[in-house]
């Protein structure tokens, strides 16, 4: 249980590291170590939506969101709750459930008024699409928490005096006369209420809009107007709900145009709402104008970085990678550039939050079998904890599954398996490198790196397997294929097949040592391998730097003792 204990408060550190360098994946990778070793860690859960939020992973992080405010609520925890389906609304507005959740858990909070606002923007919206009988639900909360809401009342009392079949049929001869009549009185009413808005008489405009939504519900005209009105009368909160809201609506009908309008309206009043900077950048990419996308996220960008996001501390690296994707000529990039890649970065934090995982994890636990009294290293102490982990969490395994399955988002694949190669999590690696080998773009940089950790493994047939499908590669050539090809060379000399050895380091005959491992070979082939040059004391260095588009310089030796790769 220490040893567990430990472990855990190594990952921690860790992945709060790799968080503050701007390395989610590699935080993603530390903290799902954590769930293995203790799945009761219900507030990994939270770190865990933090960062699939910063990366866009929507979807997943709404599903760790859930997972967490469902423990609250199964521990009695009602205001945790609250917080995390609060998240969960503003993360993704359309999702209604939550937002119902957000209203019961108000009311369960003694915040009367939260919920009742709550309440009535979800009659509203499902009002405009004609889903009546949930609207009806919302505005009878309302009811019950305020039996004098006039929006609601009025709701209610047309529901009931309408016929049983006017929500679905078209309007009978008899019946289109009141009709037409409340449809020609609607434009003066919105013109009264606009006028009395603009003159400060915020009280009775919003009764008239009210009034109107109950005749109208959904009415796109007066929610905008009754967004405007909260607005200008300073409810901020209200607003940017009720505009992301539209805005929303209108880039799922396509109507950009729209959608920008409304934006820049309320960006009139708050220039510095990063929620609406970055909806604009998406309806730009959505236009197909990335340049335009990336000043918008440059704005929100320029916003993160006066007030950064609380628990969200590598949101403005996603902003600016997402600035250099879109448009890598824009000055912004240039601009951004010394803030987020310094020309001097530091490594200190990564090497001590390394040496301290590798001190917490080569400690044998209880269920770990004997091992030889051996003096950790650096080197060996990231294997021992994946044995550790292995024994102890297998059952496990399969439930770490890459959170994209259906978009088969192999570069997530390649970059999670180099983050647990990184750590000595080798099994965990070549799960991940193993699916994203099955891609397209990055499968010759899976190949290599998947041969390095199966060489690190031991299992030097299927790390041969491997580098010989990536030299078949076309894409293969440069100083990644003179990489490739020593280590290929190296895994071949320590299997004892020479020939082939020789073969393939002819090929490269001045890189590093490769022209005493072919006299060595040549004259002792058969012989006990000398100490300087032992194959199997090679570094995967040179795999590593391929994959990642870098090589040694020749002569240089591996650097045994920090392992360190560059992916990105």
């Amino acid at each position: 249980m220490n040893a567990s204990s430990e472990a855990i408060a190594a990952y921690l550190q860790a992945a709060s590291a790799f968080r503050a360098e701007g390395a989610p994946v590699k935080a993603i990778a530390a903290y799902k170590k954590i769930l293995k070793v203790d799945p009761k860690r219900y507030e990994v859960y939270r770190h865990l939506g933090d960062l699939n939020a910063e990366r866009g992973l929507l979807s997943s992080a709404v599903t760790d969101y859930l997972t967490l405010g469902k423990f609250y609520l199964k521990e009695g925890k009602t205001r945790e709750a609250l917080e995390i389906y609060r998240t969960i609304a503003n993360q993704d507005p359309t999702n209604f459930d939550a937002r119902q959740r957000v209203a019961e858990l108000c009311l369960q909070q003694n915040l009367h008024d939260e919920a009742i606002q709550v309440y009535l923007q979800l009659g509203r919206e499902r009002s405009a699409q004609q889903r009546r009988d949930e609207a009806r639900d919302a505005y009878l909360a309302v009811l019950r928490i305020d039996p004098g809401n006039p929006e609601a009342e009025q709701f209610i009392r047309m529901l009931s005096e309408a016929p049983p079949d006017s929500q679905r049929s078209a309007p009978s001869d008899s019946a289109r006369g009141p009709a037409t009549t409340k449809g020609q009185d609607s434009p003066n009413l919105l013109a009264e209420a606009a006028r009395r808005m603009n003159e400060g008489q915020y009280a009775g405009a919003e009764a008239i809009l009210t009034q109107l939504l109950s005749q109208e519900p959904g009415n796109p005209e007066v929610c905008q107007l009754l967004a405007k009105l909260h607005l200008k009368r300073g409810d901020l909160a209200v607003a940017l709900n009720e505009y992301r809201f539209l805005a929303g609506a209108a880039m799922r009908a396509q109507d950009y145009e729209l959608a920008e309008s409304l934006i820049g309206e309320y960006l009139i009043v708050d220039p510095a709402c990063v929620a609406l900077l970055e909806l604009r950048g998406e309806i730009h990419e959505k236009k197909g104008n990335g340049e335009a996308a990336a000043i918008q996220y440059g704005k929100a960008l320029d916003v993160l970085l006066v007030h950064p996001e609380p628990g969200m501390p590598t949101l403005p690296a996603a902003r600016y990678a997402k600035i250099k994707m879109l448009a890598p000529a824009s000055p912004l990039v240039s601009r951004f550039t010394p803030v987020f890649e310094p020309t001097q970065p530091t490594q200190s934090t990564q090497a001590v939050t390394d040496r301290q995982v590798t001190e917490h994890q080569s400690q044998p636990t209880q269920i770990v079998p004997p091992q030889p009294a051996i003096k950790p290293s650096l080197t060996d102490a990231p294997k021992e904890q994946k044995r550790a982990s292995s024994a102890t969490t297998k059952t496990a395994a399969e439930s770490d599954k890459p959170e994209k399955p259906l978009e088969q988002d192999y570069e997530t694949h390649y970059t999670l398996g180099v983050a647990y190669k990184d750590m000595g999590l080798l099994e965990e690696a070549i799960e991940e490198l193993s699916l994203a080998a099955k891609g397209t773009e990055c499968a010759l940089d899976a190949s290599i790196m998947l041969a390095a950790c199966l060489k690190d493994q031991g299992t030097n047939r299927a790390a041969i397997s491997c580098l010989e499908q990536a030299l078949a590669d076309p894409r293969c050539k440069g100083e990644k294929a003179v990489s490739v090809r020593y280590e290929l060379g190296i895994l071949y000399e320590a299997e004892g097949r020479f020939d082939r050895a020789i073969r393939i380091l002819e090929t490269i005959p001045t890189f590093q040592d490769v022209p005493k491992r072919i006299e060595w070979m040549k004259t002792n082939g058969q012989s006990t391998h000398p100490s300087s040059t032992n194959p199997r004391q090679g570094s995967s260095e040179p795999v590593a730097a391929a994959a990642s588009g870098k090589s040694k310089p020749a002569g240089d030796q591996p650097d045994r003792k920090k392992r360190r790769i560059s992916y990105l």
